[in-house]
C-alpha cells in the first residue's frame, strides 16, 4: 500500500514523498502544472495540499452556503472551502465564518489556549450536545523556521530542528542528521546508529507515559494521572544521564552522538534497568489496573471513533494510523531497528479499532515494545567504545572540512506521533537553498475533526488529549 505523505515544489520543480514498504521516496510529479492540480486530485489529502501550497486569503467565509453543503466531504463540490480565485487557501487562522440553520449554533473555542501549549481556533457547529462538524485553523505564532535556515550551514541549522516540535527534539534532529550525512558522505558507525534509535525510542516512552497520564486526568482517573505525572520523570531521567539533557536536546548531530561523560560506560548501560524498575513496578501496574476497569472502558470504547478507511483517504500517519488498525511504521525493515517486530494490530484489532480506548492502549503497548526492543540490543552496543569517543563540540569546524554534494536530500524517522519528514536543498557549499517540512500532525489534525462528529461537546477535551498533536509542528 502506498500513501503520499508530502508534496512541495523546489525550484519550479513539483515534488512528492510516497511511503512505500515502509520507506520514503521522493519523486518528481511531471503530471501537475499548477498548485489547484493537487487540489482537485483526491489522491492528495486537503491538508496536505492547503499546507504545502496555501496562501493567506484572507477570511474564510461560508456563511452563505447551506450548511450540508459546508459539512460535506466532497472536495469537488465545495471546492470553493479551499481556494479562492485559483488560489489554494493556507490552514492559518485569518477569521472563519461558518453556516449552521435554526437549531443549532456555531461555538468556537481559542484561540486562547489553556495551559501552556500553544493556541489554536476550533470552530463548532453544534446541535444540542452534539458536535455536527469542527473546523480547526492553527497558526497563531508562525515562527519563520523555514526561512532561518535559508543559507545557514550546519551547525547553525541543527540547533533550530530541534525546536520545529519541541516534544519530537530527538526526531527532529536525527532526521536532519541524517540528511547532512548523506549531503557530506559521512560514514556513521554501526554504535551510533544504534544508540540514536534507542533515543528515539526513549523520547516516545517519555511522550507515552505523559499521555497515558493526560487522558486518565481528563476522564478523571486519578490513580494513572498522578503516577505517569511523577514517574515519567524516569524515562526523562534516563534521557539526561544518557545525553546529559532532559529532552536530548543537542545529543544528536551528523554522524555522532553525545554522550554525558560525568558517568561511566556501565553506570550509562545498568541506568536502563532503572527506567525499567520504575515502569514494572509503578507504571505498569496502575496502567493495567486502568485498563481492567469497566466504567473507564463505557468512557472510552466508541468515543472519537476513526476507521482504517479515514486513515487511507486522509494519508493520517504514525500513532493514529495503528490505532486504527494500519500498520504503517517505518521502523519495518530499518537496518537500524534490528529484529523490530511490529504491533499485532490485526490480530488484536478489538483494542486497535481507532476510538479513545485505542489510543490509550497504543500508547500502553508502544511503551512495552520499546522498552523491550532496546532491552534486547543492549549488549549489541559497544557501550566503552561509544562513551569514549571525543565529544563534538570539541569539533565546532569540522563541517568546514566537509565536501558538500549540492541537490535535494531527504530524510524520514517514526518518531513518536509518527513520520516526520524534512527535504533540504543544498547549493555547492552546503547552504540550505530550500526546504520541505512535514510533521505527522499536519495530516492528522483532520483526524480530530472526523473523530468528533457526533460526539458531544464536552468529549472533546478527551479526544484532544488522546491524540495530543503537535500546533507549532504545523505552525512552522
Amino acid at each position: 500500500m502506498e500513501k503520499i505523505t508530502g508534496i512541495t515544489s523546489f525550484d519550479g520543480v513539483y515534488h512528492q514523498f510516497v511511503i512505500r514498504d515502509h520507506k520514503v521516496v521522493r519523486e518528481e510529479v511531471v503530471s501537475k502544472k499548477s498548485n489547484i492540480d493537487f487540489l482537485l486530485d483526491p489522491q492528495y489529502p486537503v491538508w496536505l495540499v492547503r499546507h504545502a501550497f496555501g496562501q493567506d486569503m484572507g477570511v474564510e467565509d461560508y456563511s452563505d452556503l447551506k450548511e450540508e453543503d459546508y459539512l460535506s466531504d466532497n472536495r469537488g463540490k465545495n471546492l470553493s472551502l479551499h481556494q479562492k480565485t485559483g488560489v489554494v487557501r493556507d490552514l492559518a487562522y485569518h477569521g472563519l465564518h461558518v453556516p449552521f440553520h435554526e437549531g443549532t449554533y456555531s461555538h468556537a473555542v481559542g484561540p486562547i489556549h489553556a495551559g501552556i501549549i500553544e493556541p489554536g481556533h476550533f470552530r463548532f457547529v453544534v446541535e444540542g450536545e452534539v458536535i455536527r462538524h469542527l473546523s480547526i485553523r492553527l497558526g497563531f505564532q508562525y515562527r519563520a523556521i523555514r526561512e532561518k535556515i535559508l543559507k545557514k550551514q550546519v551547525t547553525e541549522v541543527m540547533p533550530i530542528s530541534e525546536t520545529i516540535s519541541g516534544d519530537t527534539s530527538v526526531g527532529y534532529a536525527l532526521a536532519f542528521s541524517k540528511i547532512y550525512e548523506e549531503m557530506y558522505g559521512l560514514s556513521v558507525s554501526s554504535d551510533v546508529k544504534l544508540f540514536r534509535s534507542f533515543l528515539v525510542e526513549l523520547e516516545r516512552i517519555a511522550v507515552h507515559i505523559g499521555d497515558l497520564g493526560g487522558i486518565s486526568e481528563d476522564i478523571g482517573y486519578y490513580p494513572l494521572y498522578g503516577v505517569c505525572v511523577t514517574d515519567r520523570g524516569a524515562a526523562l531521567g534516563l534521557m539526561e544521564t544518557w545525553t546529559g539533557n532532559r529532552f536530548g536536546k543537542a545529543a544528536i548531530r551528523p554522524g555522532r552522538v553525545r554522550t554525558n561523560k560525568r558517568i561511566t560506560a556501565k553506570q550509562a548501560k545498568d541506568a536502563f534497568f532503572n527506567l525499567k524498575k520504575v515502569y514494572f513496578k509503578r507504571i505498569r501496574p496502575q496502567i493495567l489496573r486502568a485498563l481492567s476497569v469497566s466504567t473507564l472502558k463505557e468512557r472510552m470504547q466508541g468515543c472519537g471513533f476513526i476507521s482504517e478507511s479515514d486513515v487511507e483517504k486522509h494519508g493520517f500517519l504514525g500513532m493514529v494510523a495503528r490505532m486504527a488498525g494500519v500498520g504503517d511504521d517505518l521502523r519495518i525493515g530499518n537496518l537500524e531497528y534490528p529484529g523490530w517486530t511490529p504491533l499485532p494490530l490485526q490480530e488484536e484489532h478489538h483494542h486497535y479499532n481507532g476510538d479513545v480506548w485505542a489510543r490509550m492502549y497504543i500508547r500502553y503497548t508502544e511503551i512495552e515494545q520499546s522498552l523491550k526492543w532496546i532491552e534486547s540490543h543492549l549488549d549489541e552496543l559497544d557501550w566503552e567504545s561509544l562513551w569514549s569517543e571525543k565529544d563534538f563540540y570539541a569539533n565546532t569546524h569540522d563541517w568546514k572540512e566537509w565536501k558538500p554534494k549540492s541537490g535535494i536530500y531527504t530524510a524520514a524517522v517514526e518518531a513518536w506521533r509518527g513520520p516526520v519528514l524534512v527535504s533540504l536543498d543544498f547549493d555547492s557549499d552546503g547552504f540550505v537553498k530550500n526546504s520541505y517540512i512535514r510533521d505527522p500532525s499536519v495530516l492528522n489534525w483532520h483526524a480530530l475533526e472526523l473523530a468528533v462528529r457526533g460526539e458531544q461537546v464536552g468529549d472533546f477535551p478527551l479526544n484532544n488529549k488522546s491524540f495530543n498533536l503537535s500546533y507549532v509542528g504545523f505552525d512552522l
